[in-house]
């Protein structure tokens, strides 16, 4: 067999996870409230960065609203990994105002990170579907009270006539909405011990009757010998057929005595804030982002001048350039970050406008494909900017993976 040497071109695309992406992705899949403390860990590691003026920076807002990245007309490529600060800064540049274009408005087509689900913890479920469930101010009034008396376990930890007396309702409306909210996913919830939270997990299996009386009746008199696993005591007490009591009980071991396990946030208080908020002006729906979710970023001027210095050590103007391009990738994945959740929040209104206009009956099914084709962005992208994000809306706050 002969041998041959010969040049061969072949043209191969592949997407390469540059840091900087990798920051970007990182930072649209974080909460608000993960997304405060990384930005306040980068404030303390990075003396080059510093908190803009707020109040300065909304008043910019109004005028442009989600077109933010857009007001920066001299900010450096978004493709320069060393960026010439000293020319920069010479020509008076942006990158002090907190927010870059070029970077904003792009987006991966290919997503090679696995993608992080965040769920909500028991207490920030639980007041979404009291929201859905009723719009009756008294029936709200009272739900939000007695979800302020569930434990993390689940467990309803108040008394009805303590309620009752607080909000100066009647006992037998405290215990309607009680009802109401035991009905709620996790089923069980805001019992008031672990034999009602398991009679109230029978009542919604789907077994037959008979089999859900029995294991009623064994979880109300004879828990303490189920849990010795005496079977035949407990068929002799009630003098059953033996199988009969074993499948019973085999029904009850699978439900859950704890309705809150398994939820997130369990032994810490945690806080919502909205990442962008949306109020009805006139007829239409205004989508405008929280600046109180996203802290907007600046250069800090003093290490401009230390940079334009002629006198600064060229070892301090090294370690400035450095601190200058990890600050700059920061303020532009911010912003992205920003833009992105706006423009997916935007797009969710155009799809569910009878949701804000006429209530939950009117919700209708919507997939990430549809609003990522919408906005033109890819479908992971929009999962990232809806999981664990929140809006404000005139029907309560929800995250947007609810629509």
């Amino acid at each position: 067999m002969e041998m041959s040497y010969g040049m061969v071109q072949q043209q191969v695309q592949r997407l390469v996870m540059t840091p900087q992406l990798r920051q970007a992705i990182q930072l649209l899949q974080l909460p608000t409230v993960d997304l405060a403390q990384y930005v306040q860990n980068e404030l303390l590691q990075n003396p080059v960065l510093e908190e803009g003026d707020a109040s300065r920076d909304s008043s910019r807002d109004q005028d442009d609203g989600q077109e933010q990245g857009q007001e920066q007309d001299q900010a450096p490529s978004a493709g320069d990994d060393q960026i010439d600060w000293e020319r920069y800064f010479a020509g008076d540049g942006g990158a002090d105002s907190g927010w870059a274009s070029g970077w904003a408005d792009r987006d991966a087509d290919d997503d090679p990170v696995r993608r992080i689900i965040w769920e909500p913890s028991l207490a920030e479920r639980l007041h979404v579907e009291l929201a859905i469930a009723s719009t009756c101010p008294k029936t709200l009034r009272i739900g939000e009270y007695l979800l302020g008396c569930i434990d993390d376990s689940g467990f309803f930890r108040g008394d009805v006539r303590d309620v009752a007396d607080a909000l100066g309702a009647e006992e037998p409306e405290v215990e309607q909405v009680l009802k109401m909210i035991q009905r709620f996913d996790p089923v069980g919830v805001g019992s008031r011990s672990v034999q009602e939270c398991l009679e109230l997990q029978i009542s919604a299996r789907s077994a037959p009757d008979n089999l859900r009386a029995l294991a009623i009746r064994i979880v109300r008199e004879f828990l303490d010998d189920l849990a010795e696993g005496r079977i035949a005591r407990i068929a002799s007490q009630l003098s059953t057929d033996v199988g009969e009591v074993q499948e019973a009980a085999d029904l009850i071991r699978a439900l859950t005595p704890r309705p809150g396990q398994g939820y997130a946030g369990g032994g810490e208080v945690r806080y919502i804030v909205p990442d962008v908020i949306i109020e009805k002006v006139g007829d239409d729906y205004v989508v405008v982002p929280c600046d109180s979710a996203s802290p907007r970023l600046v250069i800090n001027n003093a290490y401009r001048s230390m940079l334009s210095d002629a006198h600064t050590d060229p070892a301090a103007k090294d370690f400035i350039r450095e601190r200058l391009n990890s600050a700059t990738w920061l303020i532009r994945a911010l912003g992205q970050r920003r833009n992105t959740i706006t423009r997916v929040a935007t797009s969710i209104v155009s799809h569910q406008r009878d949701f804000f206009d006429r209530g939950i009956l009117y919700l209708r099914p919507l997939t990430l494909r549809e609003v990522a084709v919408d906005i033109e962005m890819h479908e992971s992208t929009v999962s990232r900017a809806t999981a664990g994000k929140y809006a404000q809306t005139p029907r309560g706050i929800f995250e947007l993976r609810f629509f």
